[in-house]
This record gives structure tokens, C-alpha cells and sequence, in this order.
């Protein structure tokens, strides 16, 4: 399959993102109804999403056109969102032209990049791992170890090296979305990283990874993306995408697995609406 200028494969990736966020936030909601979650689906035409501070929409511009009424509508959903003053849609390069003019023309302005990566796993075989002298395992997380799976996760991402109850309530969520499967690394019996796959299909995604400080520069994240491909390999996958922010330490390691850049999408957000 052509990766590059695929029209049908962008469609796919950008539907797998769609259909997990719904799934996640429907998840998170039963787990507590007060958190600052929501989804407006727009049939045909994409899905708006807004999740703690943030706010993304993701497929618009690439099926149905959106008219100046659907804008208006994700506006009026965002100003009724507590904590979230702007409206940020993820526009892919095959986008329809007219979006990006109707966005330009209501003072939608570029924020940053995106980089979306592909893997063909048909031909993709696994390097042939050497432990090293840390006795390091990888296993699906279940049952009781969902907790520290998510702590691990958590921890990994924060900022000021702290997990509170609601952060581990946010993270445990995404292990009950239909399809998706956590994996944590433990470190002679500690666990020290993470990594979430999902799949739809033939179709394989990688999310949500991150390394406890303290044990970065060690791999882990690579052997993680080993693991989690072979797992969507052995499951019937042809194809394995992630996305990552560009020229980060995530983007290298994708091209040091064999991904394949395959297209940027534009982040363009709205003056502030609150």
C-alpha cells in the first residue's frame, strides 16, 4: 500500500482517534460524572472533543463539508465548558480548502504541527532483543496491576512528579475502552514505563506512553513499541500509526522503529471564546 497522499489510510487513522476519544470519554463520564469531559459529534462530518483544559476537533474537512452553522454550534459547545477559552481543530492535508477559509476568515490562527507516522507490519519483524544488565519485563496490564499501570503512566507524563486520585481515575479509563490494551514495563520488579495500544481493525494505534524520571535513557520506550507491535502484529494488524509532536525524542523513536512520516496536520485554534 502507497502510505504517502493516501486519502483512505488518513481517513482510517484519523476515524481510530474519533471512535477511541468518544469511547474514552464515555468511560471516563461513568467513572465520574463531574469531570470536564464531552464529545459533539457532527454526523458525516467529524467529532469535537473537549477533555480537562483541552479542546481538539479531528475528521473535519475530510468527508461532508462544514458550514458556518456546524462552527458555530462547536463554538457555542466550547463556551459552555468550564476551563477551555479556545476552539482547536486538527486539520489534515486533505482537508477541504474551504474549511481552512471559513476558519482563516473567523480569526482561526495556526498553533503548532503534528506528525502522523505508519508502519506497514506485514513486513515488519521484530529486532532481536539483548537484555542488558537491568532485569526489565513486559506484560499486558490486568486485574490489579490496571492501578499500576495507570499510576506509572500518570506519573510519567506529570509535571511536578505528583498523580492525584482524579488523574489516576482519567488514566484508568482508557483500559476499559473496547480495544485497547495497556502494557507495563517493570524494572527488577518496579514498574518504571508504559504504553497503551488500541485497535480497530487492521488498523493498530500507539498512545499514551511515557517513562518514570529517573529511569529515561534506558529504552524503554523502544522496547515498549517492540511489544506493542507484535502484539497487533499477531492479531491480524497490517498497519501500526502514531502521532507524535515533531523533532521530539517520541518522533525519533518512531523513525528509529521503521515508521514512516506520512503527513503533518495543522493545529489552528479561535480567539478566545470565554
Amino acid at each position: 500500500m502507497v502510505l504517502v497522499n493516501n486519502k483512505e489510510l488518513a481517513r482510517k487513522i484519523e476515524y481510530i482517534k474519533r471512535r477511541g476519544t468518544k469511547d474514552y470519554i464515555e468511560k471516563q463520564l461513568e467513572r465520574n460524572p463531574f469531570a470536564n469531559s464531552a464529545c459533539l459529534s457532527l454526523e458525516g462530518k467529524g467529532d469535537f472533543f473537549c477533555t480537562g483544559s483541552v479542546s481538539f476537533g479531528v475528521g473535519f474537512g475530510m468527508e461532508d463539508s462544514l458550514v458556518k452553522r456546524d462552527v458555530e454550534l462547536i463554538e457555542e459547545f466550547i463556551r459552555n465548558k468550564r476551563g477551555i477559552s479556545h476552539a482547536r481543530f486538527e486539520l489534515t492535508p486533505f482537508c477541504d480548502p474551504l474549511l481552512t477559509a471559513m476558519l482563516q476568515e473567523r480569526h482561526y490562527t495556526f498553533e503548532r504541527f503534528l506528525a502522523v507516522w505508519v508502519l506497514e507490519l506485514e513486513s515488519w519483524e521484530a529486532e532481536e532483543i539483548r537484555q542488558t544488565t537491568d532485569a526489565w519485563t513486559i506484560q499486558k496490564a490486568a486485574g490489579e496491576e490496571c492501578d499500576e499501570w495507570a499510576w506509572t503512566v500518570a506519573l510519567g507524563i506529570s509535571k511536578d512528579q505528583t498523580v492525584g486520585e482524579e488523574t489516576m481515575e482519567a488514566a484508568r479509563a482508557f483500559l476499559e475502552v473496547p480495544g485497547n490494551t495497556g502494557f507495563l514495563l517493570k524494572e527488577d520488579g518496579i514498574s518504571v514505563a508504559g504504553g497503551t495500544l488500541a485497535i480497530d481493525g487492521q488498523l493498530a494505534e500507539l498512545f499514551l506512553a511515557s517513562t518514570v524520571p529517573g529511569y529515561r535513557g534506558k529504552g524503554y520506550q523502544n522496547r515498549l513499541i517492540e511489544e506493542r507491535l507484535r502484539y497487533a502484529k499477531a492479531r491480524g494488524c497490517t498497519h501500526a500509526t502514531v502521532t507524535t509532536e515533531p523533532n521530539t525524542v517520541s518522533a525519533r523513536n518512531m523513525e528509529k522503529n521503521g515508521f514512516q512520516l506520512i503527513y503533518h496536520k495543522a493545529v489552528v485554534k479561535s480567539e478566545a471564546l470565554q
